[in-house]
């Protein structure tokens, strides 16, 4: 009746199936029936959000960003970056360090989550609408929350333009307000290069396979690139399983002021970045927290020999950082690593992700987060309203700010001189900290004419499936003349396919079994078929489509590229035990696309 929908067919509105807060609260089923009819997904916490990838902005032309100069002059931008009153779309502007760009699918989710914002304050507050939106260009002056993966204090921005590019560009500050986690240089962790095992500190692993001709900036002050060669480290599922896992990238970031020092019962020690992410056991499964939240007493997963065992946490403690580096790898799948024997989290990815200013302030609650540990990872619990550029992430002070670099650089280049001995020929943010001048007056070196030329979308977004960008990755192979597909394929099979089976297989005859209603593990199946705590239904915590996943493209690898005869036959075991176990495949229903 509120809604006023009662002689209306009503959208499919999808719940929970369970409550997970302290409190138990419920949301409103107003809220649920307008985000369904506007098409919206809802988060844990009742906001609903836009994931992007960051990239640092700094410059922009009104014809860019799809705003008239008029327009920019209202929100504070009267001027170019020479002092010129801005009145032409190709004049360059400085970007102001909270206002963003935002990209055309995310201006049209934020119209959508705009109406139902409005139409909620008129038929649930019985206020009137505050956005009034009707297309994209609407949107500019607004304000929205910036939140960075596995943190809980959100960041004020707001809007000003649309971008081409499927990115989120900013300013260098705004996302180095949100910062990464990484591991001290000290931290050992252990490799393997297919032969055998070594352990190493981070740092030494880092900087002796730092790909020098292929580095890459990501944000700003944070260095990374692939490993020279492949390594494998161990990794750790949800459920506690151990595995392999390709190590895909290295990178080098600035410190923090102070990081945090973790003492194991068993003598482990481990310093990380506060916003590190931690794995804790919660029941039967693993659950990621921030390092901030990490209390004595807590269990965390740790390597003894070949098994995962609980250990607990004796001591923690706040200390300096020694250093003015941190280190972090990046893994595949489980995107989790095993560091000085104890399992932790990986590096952040650079997606966050932006939420309308006022769909925090009234959606949002602390009675919808999961009482569990970790319920308050990505969630607004505290929202920055002013940048201020010493206090944020180092990584952006090392940002320089002139429009050339003297010859006296690249003379000292040729010297091999130390970065130190050049710092004073090279305006950076941290020479400014402190002054007026440390938010704006910046330049830049090379100029662009469109900051949404190029690629607008990556192709790993664009194609779905996983099997769709092997297909593609293979295909780019077969095309380049530098690349052996046939090496390529094989690899794909030995590095990735056939340990996933092997390690599923594996899983597959040493499942648990849970109950899905209150979560109860057990190690075998129960005689009675039910939950012998509540009656609840009993299902296999590793299913027959998880082992087979990559069963089918393995065989068509093997088809269609020439793998070495072991390949091959591994592939053919694989295939033959996967079989005695499940049973012959059944025939498939075939359309006529098939046989054309």
């Amino acid at each position: 009746e509120r809604l006023g929908r009662r002689e209306q067919p009503v959208s499919l509105v999808k719940g929970v199936k369970g409550l997970i807060s302290r409190e138990r609260a419920v949301e409103e089923i107003e809220k649920g029936i307008l985000r369904a009819e506007h098409e919206l997904f809802v988060f844990k916490d009742g906001t609903v959000r836009f994931d992007m990838i960051d990239l640092p902005l700094t410059h922009f032309r009104p014809a860019e960003i799809g705003v008239t100069p008029a327009r920019l002059v209202e929100l504070g931008y009267p001027a170019d970056i020479n002092g010129t009153p801005l009145t032409r779309p190709d004049q360059v502007v400085e970007l102001k360090p909270q206002d963003i760009l935002v990209s055309e699918s995310c201006a049209d989710y934020l119209v959508r989550i705009a109406e139902f914002m409005d139409e909620l304050l008129e038929r649930c507050y019985q206020l009137p609408p505050f956005y009034r939106v009707a297309s994209r260009d609407d949107l500019i002056g607004h304000l929205v929350i910036g939140l960075a993966p596995h943190t809980s204090a959100g960041v004020l921005a707001r809007i000003i333009g649309v971008s081409r590019a499927n990115v989120g560009y900013a300013h260098p500050f705004f996302h180095a307000a949100k910062r990464r986690n990484c591991f001290h240089g000290d931290t050992r962790i252990e490799v393997y290069d297919g032969r055998t095992w070594m352990t190493m500190p981070i740092r030494q692993f880092v900087a002796e396979n730092f790909d020098l001709s292929r580095p890459g900036i990501d944000r700003l002050g944070t260095y990374y690139s692939d490993p020279q060669q492949t390594y494998l480290t161990r990794s750790i599922d949800r459920e506690g399983k151990p595995h392999l896992r390709k190590i895909t990238s290295v990178s080098i970031h600035r410190a923090p002021d102070h990081i945090i020092r973790f003492e194991t019962r068993q003598g482990r020690v481990l310093a990380v970045t506060p916003d590190h992410a931690m794995l804790v056991w919660d029941l039967c499964y693993l659950r990621k927290i921030r390092a901030v939240e990490l209390k004595e007493g807590d269990a965390v997963p740790v390597m003894a020999g070949t098994t995962v065992i609980t250990d607990h946490i004796l001591h923690r403690d706040i200390v300096p950082c020694p250093d003015d580096r941190v280190y972090c790898l990046t893994v595949t799948d489980e995107h989790t690593v095993c560091a000085e024997g104890i399992f932790t989290g990986q590096c952040d990815g650079d997606e966050d992700c932006i939420m309308l200013l006022l769909d925090g302030l009234i959606n949002f609650s602390r009675a919808f987060l999961p009482e569990s540990r970790g319920g308050t990872m990505d969630a607004p619990l505290v929202l920055t309203t002013t940048i201020d550029p010493a206090e944020i992430d180092k990584e952006s002070h090392n940002l320089d700010l002139v429009s050339g670099y003297p010859l006296e650089l690249y003379q000292a280049a040729l010297n091999y001189a130390h970065p130190r001995e050049v710092g004073t020929l090279i305006d950076r943010v941290e020479n400014r900290l402190g002054t007026p001048a440390a938010l704006e007056g910046f330049l830049f070196t090379h100029d662009t004419t469109d900051i949404s030329a190029g690629p607008l979308e990556s192709t790993y977004t664009q194609l779905k499936s996983m099997f769709e960008k092997l297909e593609a990755e293979l295909r780019l192979a077969e095309m380049i003349r530098a690349v052996d597909q046939d090496d390529v394929a094989e690899r794909v099979l030995t590095t990735h396919f056939i340990r996933d089976l092997m390690g599923n297989l594996s899983a597959f005859s040493k499942q648990k079994f849970r109950c899905t209603k209150c979560n109860t593990s057990y190690r075998r199946m129960v005689l009675a078929g039910k939950c012998i705590r509540c009656g609840g239904n009993i299902i296999p915590t590793v299913h027959e489509g998880s082992v087979k996943k990559y069963l089918e493209v393995s065989r068509l690898i093997c088809e269609k590229y020439k793998v070495s005869e072991y390949t091959r036959q591994r592939v053919m075991v694989l295939d033959q035990a996967i079989e005695s176990t499940f049973g012959q495949e059944k025939s498939q229903q075939m359309g006529l696309a098939d046989f054309m």
